[in-house]
């Protein structure tokens, strides 16, 4: 009797602790699906046009993902359009407030005015992490990158590309981004800056967006407009440039004018001025006296091999290099 006593206990309890994993996992899957759900509705109450076609739970013992149809979203400002035909989203069994998402087709990123942006990549991965419901940390992964708008020449791609969000806890309100972007290739020559080609192999930017809860608060055709007027600017901690003939580091600080035109300042110590200024001159839209400053800058650097701290200005709509007048800055949008 005693040794069926204690065979049989081990059983029980492992009986007992399945029986309790299948109703934790359903439960958990159910508590998913019911908060997207809500959110769905939450945002179709406010006036954004939120869809998901289906959503199934699956992955059970050990996983809990919702394998999404034909996702479909709209802020209520309007100005842009996500649409994708499937993805994955990954929940923690053991921390249910963190939820990975994964891209498992092409997303369509649609603008007012009728343009589209097709992204896609070997692997998209976005994360969300909150705690006591504010957010601990978002981020973007991505393999092979590629952004392309038909309308447009070229496509934009990046062989790796990483973003991370969290608050900034030196002060309330402001949030920590940094991206790092490898083996990039642009879609066409950035405009007086042909020289430089459309290869970036490296570029790494630390920064914190001051304001940053006003980003959220869209307006009709001014989707910056309330983060400016909160006196959002970006704070520039650290940034890593290696394209074509610059290699750059530095810090500084953008913002946005009246006419949401770029403004602020960088200032970038440069390896190898020379260099860099050569390939600037070969801008096919710089005048004759831009293009003989920049050589006869080239020729001087090439001479004493000195480096540069080089002053990046934005101010009246105008980008200067060390107060040299290189391009007028449309607004941003």
């Amino acid at each position: 009797m005693k040794r069926w006593f204690w065979l049989a206990v081990p059983w029980t309890i492992f009986l007992v602790m399945a029986i309790g994993w299948v109703i934790y996992w359903h439960a958990l899957a159910n508590g998913a699906r019911d908060r997207l759900e809500a959110w769905v509705a939450s945002e179709q109450a406010r006036g954004a046009q939120a869809s998901i076609g289906s959503i199934e739970a699956m992955g059970f013992p050990a996983l809990l993902r919702l394998e999404l149809r034909d996702i479909a979203y709209a802020p209520a400002e309007g100005g842009w359009r996500l649409t994708t035909a499937a993805g994955v989203l990954h929940v923690q069994m053991i921390n249910p407030e963190h939820v990975i998402f994964k891209a498992a087709a092409p997303i369509a990123f649609a603008r007012d005015d009728g343009a589209v942006t097709n992204i896609s990549a070997d692997t998209l991965i976005a994360s969300f992490r909150t705690a006591n419901g504010a957010l601990a940390q978002a981020g973007v992964e991505a393999d092979n990158l590629t952004l392309d708008d038909p309308r447009e020449a070229g496509v934009l791609s990046a062989r790796k590309l990483v973003l991370n969000v969290r608050p900034d806890a030196r002060a309330a309100g402001d949030a920590q981004v940094m991206l790092d972007a490898q083996g990039v290739s642009l879609a066409q020559p950035v405009r007086s800056f042909e020289g430089l080609g459309q290869d970036v192999a490296q570029l790494m930017f630390a920064f914190v967006v001051e304001e940053s809860a006003a980003v959220l608060q869209s307006a009709p055709n001014d989707p910056l407009g309330p983060w400016r007027a909160a006196g959002g600017r970006v704070r520039v901690e650290g940034l890593v440039l290696k394209w074509g003939a610059l290699d750059a580091a530095g810090v500084g600080h953008i913002a946005l004018d009246d006419q949401r035109r770029l403004t602020g300042e960088l200032n970038l110590p440069i390896r190898e001025p020379a260099a860099f200024f050569r390939a600037l001159a070969a801008a096919p839209e710089a005048n004759d006296d831009t293009r003989m400053a920049l050589t006869l800058l080239s020729a001087a650097f090439a001479q004493n091999a000195q480096g540069l701290t080089l002053d990046v200005t934005g101010d009246d709509g105008v980008l200067r290099l060390e107060g040299l007048r290189v391009r007028t800055l449309p607004p941003v949008y």
